[in-house]
């Protein structure tokens, strides 16, 4: 098929994707080089990458494992590219991103240093006008949004902070140099990113200041260099690696253990988290007692592990206590994986400034200002996260049939069908937005690629125009989300400010934004629908 005289109704190209992560480099490949429509890739970095081209903070890595990281639907992929690392690091996934880029030859399809600032939607013409904050206008059948899950960056509200004389970072948007050797330094934030970027800042700086909010569960990543036989066994063994992963809740490869914590006795139960916990990340919740997502007394003995090891760790009784979460359970926030984060608060140039109940008032113009005391530094970072989910596609101007804004549509919280598609928005259509699992994305993306060109061949095939989610499912499917959120250790985190329910940003309404019913169940959801006509989607 001829890519250069395929699109429809006048537009410019046949689909427009945005962003050139995971999903826009896997559905630029799926539609241009496998079906032949012309596409239009959108990409604000200087290069492929996605997420992984901004999150050059320092100690950024995976939570997945290696050999789950990656796409499965090329074996030259496989054959051609292995991991260095156990839980590869921020540079490595992003080298990882090129070779891919480069591989399937996708990089002509994208312009860069481009970031789309709106999308409205004309229905005489049935096509999208998207719009470049270069002043490019392009339009297109199908807008496709590979946008992320946690790209838009959450910033606090410091009164006073441009006031603020010395340098400060977001985590979400790091520079490619930064010099922080002998400099006092402040980090705001203590959620995934905070935890990875403490123990590697905490070398160079004179002296780092951690404002706390609210403790986190710490699972330690334990990660390593790969051996030549672990590589070797995930080349051989991905076809197998991969079918499991798409049959795991998390889509991760791990197995059942067949053991409920309640049902053993205590010094087994202490046999098994230190097992899981040698073996390092989500093995400790996922390989020891599998009853501790879902039972609450279950899961408070593994918080009261977690809680012991901090004790363990942390010499300062006084430090150790703040950082003791209490008053909810493991998984209401995302669990994050780190490498020596508490050990870090041994070291002599790291101090704990416990927010909770002396909040920080404003900024000055040499540090930071609390209730109770003053900080001078010359260095403030803020890893303070994201507005998951929805912030990213609300950081656009969305304008669906009759000019409907999808932020207003969204404002009491976001609703999809499946996370691919939202009613009043034809042909806007999303890899894992909204209401899609909190997983492994990799495979997630791979599935949901891979049921929107089935969508658009569909389409194509019988004469059809355009594709939308119908309001009954979409309000359906968000009303399953909350659901089972609220069965799970994740529906009970709105006192700690959880991005799970966008708790995490000022002003924001509380909303279960992803799907915890499990990768395995949305995949098995989005294949019925495709075999069944694409039911619960309006096509016209």
């Amino acid at each position: 098929m001829n890519a250069t005289n395929v699109a429809r109704h006048g537009a410019d190209v046949d689909a427009v994707v945005v962003g050139a992560g995971f999903s826009g480099l896997y559905m630029t490949h799926k539609l241009r080089n496998e079906m032949g429509l012309s596409v239009r890739g959108i990409e604000a970095g200087s290069g492929p990458g996605g997420v992984w081209y901004w999150n050059r903070y320092p100690g950024a890595h995976t939570d997945s494992l290696h050999s789950i990281y990656r796409f499965t639907f090329d074996p030259a992929l496989i054959e051609e590219w292995s991991f260095d690392k156990r839980y590869p690091s921020q540079q490595e996934v992003h080298r990882y991103l090129e070779f891919v880029a480069d591989r399937l030859d996708l990089r002509r399809s994208f312009t860069f240093n481009s970031r789309v600032v709106s999308m409205h939607y004309d229905e005489d013409r049935t096509v999208w006008t998207v719009t470049t904050d270069t002043g490019e206008t392009i339009t297109s059948t199908y807008v496709i949004t590979g946008i992320g899950l946690l790209t838009a960056p959450n910033l606090p509200s410091i009164k006073n902070l441009d006031s603020f004389q010395g340098e400060r970072y977001f985590a979400g948007k790091w520079p490619e140099k930064v010099d922080l050797a002998g400099k006092r330094v402040g980090l705001i934030g203590t959620g995934s990113t905070g935890i990875q970027i403490l123990p590697m800042v905490a070398e160079e700086a004179a002296h780092v200041s951690v404002f706390q909010r609210t403790p986190n569960y710490v699972l330690p990543a334990q990660n390593r260099p790969l051996t030549q036989d672990e590589k070797d066994e995930a080349r051989a063994h991905y076809r197998e690696i991969a079918q499991h992963i798409r049959q795991h809740p998390f889509a991760m490869r791990f197995t059942p253990s067949g053991l409920n914590a309640l049902d053993v006795d205590a010094a087994t139960r202490k046999a098994v988290y230190e097992e899981g916990w040698k073996k390092g990340g989500f093995y400790f919740m996922f390989e020891t007692f599998d009853d501790i997502q879902i039972n609450e007394a279950a899961n408070e003995t593994a918080c009261e592990f977690i809680r012991e090891k901090i004790r363990e760790i942390v010499k300062d009784p006084e430090t150790a206590e703040k950082l003791t979460p209490r008053g909810y359970p493991l998984g209401a926030k995302r669990p994050p994986a780190g490498t020596n984060y508490y050990e870090s608060f041994n070291r002599e140039n790291v101090t704990l400034v416990d927010i909770s109940n002396d909040p920080i008032v404003e900024a000055t113009r040499d540090g930071l200002r609390t209730e109770s005391a003053e900080f001078d530094f010359d260095v403030l970072i803020f890893a303070t996260g994201f507005d998951a989910s929805t912030g990213a596609f609300i950081d656009i101007d969305i304008r669906g049939r009759d000019g409907m804004s999808l932020s207003e549509k969204w404002e009491n919280g976001p609703l999809t069908n499946l996370g691919l598609s939202t009613a009043g928005f034809p042909n806007l259509l999303m890899i894992t937005g909204p209401l899609a699992p909190f997983a492994n994305l990799v495979p997630v993306i791979e599935e949901a690629v891979d049921w929107i060109a089935a969508c658009i061949a569909h389409l194509r095939k019988n004469g059809l125009t355009t594709i939308e989610s119908s309001e009954a499912a979409e309000q359906a499917w968000a009303q399953h989300a909350t659901d089972i959120a609220n069965m799970l250790a994740a529906g009970k985190g709105e006192s700690v400010h959880t991005w799970f329910a966008g708790a995490n940003v000022d002003g924001k309404t509380h909303a279960i934004n992803v799907y915890f019913g499990g990768a395995n169940a949305y995949i098995d959801a989005i294949h019925s629908s495709a075999e069944n006509d694409f039911d619960g989607f309006v096509l016209k």
